[in-house]
This record gives C-alpha cells, structure tokens and sequence, in this order.
C-alpha cells in the first residue's frame, strides 16, 4: 500500500521530482507508518510533515493504516547533515529506501541510507564495433570517442575477477544498468548484446572505459562460479556467470 501511495504522491509538487523516499522506523505490525521524501530543487527550511493520511484512500475508506509524510529538499536536507550529523538516525535504524534517483541525491545521502548503486571497483563504458571505429577519420581518436562516448551514459559495465602481472590481459563480469543499479549479466542476457554476437561472427570489437581505457574482446566462457555473488549486487541464477576475457590494446588509428 506504501508503494501505492508513493506513486500517487510522486507528484503532488509540480516542477520538483522525486529524488528519494524512505520508509523509515518500519514496522509491518504498526497501524501509523512514516515516510521521507526529498525533493530536487524544492526551496525548504526545514523538515515539514503533513496530517495521518489513510492507506484505503482507493478503495474510499478511511482508517487505518495510516501514513504520516515528512518532506523536504535534497538541498536542505544535506546541509543539515552537516550542522547536525545525528539528523539522519531519525530516519534510519529499521528502514526501507522504496525510490530513488541517484542522479538527483548527493553522494553523502546515498551513503547515509545505504543507497548501492554498483559494486566496487566496476569500470563503466561503451562498446564499440569494428564498423563504428571504421568511420572515425580522426588522427587521434581516443580523445575525440571518448568525449563523444561522454554525451552519452555508459552502456557497459566491468568488474575484473583476474588480471595479469604486466596489466596487458585480463577477464571480468560484464554488467549492465538496470533501474540506476549495476547488476552483472546472465548467460541468456548476453545474447542480447553486438558485441556477443560481432564475436560469434568473427568480428571482435572494442571496450572503451572511462579514463580512456581499451580493451579488445578475447572471447567469452560461462562459469560456474558461487563466490562471485560476493562481488555483486545481485547474483544470477545458477551461479553461472558469462565471463569476457580482454586484451589492453592501443588506441585505434
């Protein structure tokens, strides 16, 4: 019913979105329960809070549960956090974030409420075709793809499980973004993708990774693997992981 609720409230403040909602001393049992909302651009001076609202509103009834909404800016919000780090303890402890935008909330707030966006050390970046890298008539083309590549989000995600000692070869995860979280690829989701299928055809391409990095496709291998759950956010089923093995290789002329 919360979640309900959220999507009918998601626009009670025309021109400001939505950037975080938080179901905080949470209690399943509890016939009064209590909401967070923050807002991008919102201009508050402090944390507002409205009347008990019925849960029923759909069906026209009016009793219990109830939700009491509190609500402010994201601005605000994080400049109180710092004039009084204890703010934030009101609202944690037994909580659940129902939404969020990330691109929205500031670093310090995602980490406050344990926002996980993607799993450490994941590089992001954009795949790029043989055909793709043909039509770049450019002397120097990784200053220049990569500045295009920028206008756009990364499209791929990696998260090395080896590499070798001269950093000239390595295998990984491969991840895609999925309602602002990275999570890994399975094996009938890679088929899905060019760059599976320009390798199946004999036509490699090329990973371009923000910070300028590239690497050549190898080839792929599903394994089996159910220790690697602990290097994502979200395990696949089975545990069967597609792993991409790349070569680093020079910028293309």
């Amino acid at each position: 019913m919360l979640e309900d609720f959220l999507e009918d409230y998601r626009g009670i403040r025309p021109g400001h979105q939505l950037a975080l909602a938080v179901w905080f001393a949470k209690s399943y049992q509890s016939q009064e329960q209590k909401l967070l909302l923050l807002y991008d651009g919102l201009p508050m001076r402090e944390i507002a809070s409205a009347e008990l609202q019925s849960l029923l509103w759909r069906s026209g009834a009016e009793g219990p549960p109830y939700v009491k909404v509190h609500w402010t800016s994201v601005e605000f919000f994080a400049k109180q956090m710092q004039l009084d780090p204890t703010l934030v303890a009101q609202f944690n402890g037994t909580k659940e974030v129902l939404f969020f935008d990330k691109h929205l909330l500031r670093e310090e707030i995602l980490q406050a409420f344990r926002v996980v966006t993607e799993p450490p050390g994941l590089m992001k970046g954009w795949y790029l075709s043989k055909r793709v890298l043909a039509m770049q008539s450019i002397p120097m083309v990784t200053t220049p793809v990569l500045s295009t590549q920028r206008q756009s989000r990364p499209e791929v995600g990696l998260v090395k499980t080896g590499e070798s000692q001269d950093f000239q070869h390595c295998k990984g995860l491969l991840h895609i973004e999925v309602n602002q979280r990275w999570i890994p690829l399975s094996v009938e989701g890679l088929q899905n993708y060019s760059y599976f299928h320009d390798f199946q055809a004999g036509d490699p391409g090329h990973f371009l990774f923000e910070g300028g990095a590239w690497y050549g496709i190898l080839r792929f291998e599903v394994k089996t693997a159910p220790e690697y759950s602990a290097w994502v956010l979200e395990k696949v089923r089975d545990d069967r992981y597609p792993e991409v093995y790349l070569r680093a290789v020079p910028a293309p002329k």
